[in-house]
């Protein structure tokens, strides 16, 4: 039987990043499914460059100019909200990964194992000492002092560790966009570079992208809703807009990706480790709601992770729930807390009709202002001027606009009560966190719950 000090399971952006940042003094062994060649999503992702300022990992993105000018429509096309975003990029997928891996194989801690499949966790004692993967049709067991699960939102190993700790994991199938993806060619008389975003079509969003060079990126995603519409029909649409506009100029062949994904859309789990086990990136739900990017917060992730392992190794304290939590504490404080307060405006969202979003958009009582400090995870500030202008515009919808102004002080709320998530673990100090954050949420989750 191998040993090894940590075993890490997927070699995405967040298991890279915590591999990378372990101390080299400590055993790293990194199992992935696919061939290394092979890795990096076939597309590019949005970087928020503002929650990743100053890590060491910004070394390893290279990104395309800065996307900043967005327009917001709304499902019937009829409003339009222009919304500046400044320190947000596009980093492409597949670059992303070659060199992070380049760079792995360049440390000697780091040992990779390949086109192997994850098969379970080893228990030993109420801990996670190990795995057994699949390779070359033979099964192989390896032991270790942590293993990590960054396999993706599958979370392969999350699923068969919550029977060992009984942890209790609130996922609903609609905390979930399905998404198709498709880069086409640009017509050589096409001249915009704009981020056109149809905001609430089919209750999720879909984009023409032209700012990615001589490509046009057609994106659409849904939520998981019973008997939603496939995003591909969606991402046909978007090409009728454009055969409408060019004719017989547009090439509708792919390019690039030209397929189905399933990405997380929700806040992040409660705890992102157990006795001998961490989460990372989209198997703890870290990636930003409604819009399921990423990149940035799983690296953040990663980095942070490793931080709380390497204080436990030098100190040599045990890599229990209990010593783990701070890497908990940190992701929240730093990152989770905005991306919760998203996430009540998501589930918000979710509950209105098309023509909710047509009034919103069209009347202008969703604003530029709103939908940045919405997206980034800001607090939204609705002064008494800006109140009655919004009554005002909004007096025939008087019903739509206080559910929104509560969902508005809901997401806030909530932001101030993950704020306050426990910096050390104490069992009923945490039952009363959750307490706190599942009275606001579980209003959402019931009308949810009643309309689908």
């Amino acid at each position: 039987m191998e040993n090894s000090d940590i075993i890490i399971a997927g070699a995405g952006p967040a298991g890279c990043i915590f591999a990378l940042s372990i101390n080299p003094n400590i055993s790293v062994t990194l199992v992935e499914r696919k061939m290394l060649n092979e890795l990096g999503h076939d597309w590019a992702d949005e970087f928020d460059r503002n929650i990743a300022e100053g890590y060491p990992f910004l070394q390893y993105i290279e990104s395309s100019p800065e996307a900043y000018l967005k327009k917001f429509y709304s499902p019937d096309g009829t409003g339009q909200i222009t919304a500046p975003f400044s320190n947000r990029f596009k980093v492409d997928r597949k670059i992303l990964a070659q060199k992070l891996v380049a760079t792995i194989k360049t440390q000697k801690n780091i040992k990779i194992i390949e086109n192997a499949s994850i098969q379970e966790h080893l228990f030993k004692n109420n801990y996670v000492i190990g795995v057994k993967y699949s390779k070359d049709n033979q099964e192989q067991e390896i032991q270790a002092k942590l293993v990590v699960d960054a396999t993706g939102f599958p979370a392969i190993l999350r699923q068969k560790v919550i029977e060992n700790f009984n942890m209790h994991l609130d996922l609903e199938k609609f905390d979930t966009f399905i998404t198709f993806r498709k880069y086409i060619k640009q017509p050589e008389t096409y001249e915009k570079r704009e981020h056109e975003i149809f905001f609430g079509k089919y209750q999720g969003i879909s984009w023409i992208n032209t700012e990615t060079g001589d490509l046009i990126d057609l994106f659409a995603g849904v939520p998981n809703f019973k008997d939603h519409v496939d995003p591909k029909q969606i991402v046909n649409e978007l090409e009728a807009i454009l055969q409408k506009e060019f004719g017989n100029q547009i090439d509708l062949a792919p390019i690039r990706a030209n397929c189905y994904g399933v990405i997380p859309t929700r806040r992040c789990l409660d705890s992102f480790c157990e006795n001998g086990f961490l989460l990372i990136g989209d198997s703890a739900c870290q990636a930003e709601p409604l819009t399921g990017s990423g990149i940035a917060s799983s690296m953040v992730a990663g980095y942070l992770a490793a931080m709380t392992v390497n204080n436990l190794f030098d100190s040599k304290r045990e890599l229990s729930k209990v010593n783990l939590w701070k890497y908990n504490a940190d992701w929240i404080h730093q990152v989770g807390a905005r991306y919760a307060s998203i996430d009540v405006l998501r589930l918000f969202l979710y509950s209105r009709t098309e023509n909710d979003f047509n009034f919103l958009i069209k009347h202008r009582i969703i604003t530029q202002e709103d939908f940045r400090n919405s997206l980034s995870g800001e607090k939204i500030k609705i002064g008494l001027i800006q109140l009655l202008q919004k009554l005002w515009r909004g007096i025939t919808r008087l019903g739509l606009l206080l559910a929104l102004n509560t969902a508005i002080n809901n997401a806030n709320k909530i932001q101030d009560i993950y704020l306050n998530y426990p910096a050390e673990f104490d069992e009923q100090a945490f039952l009363n966190w959750q307490e706190k954050k599942n009275r606001i949420f579980s209003k959402y989750y019931k009308k949810l719950h009643q309309l689908y």
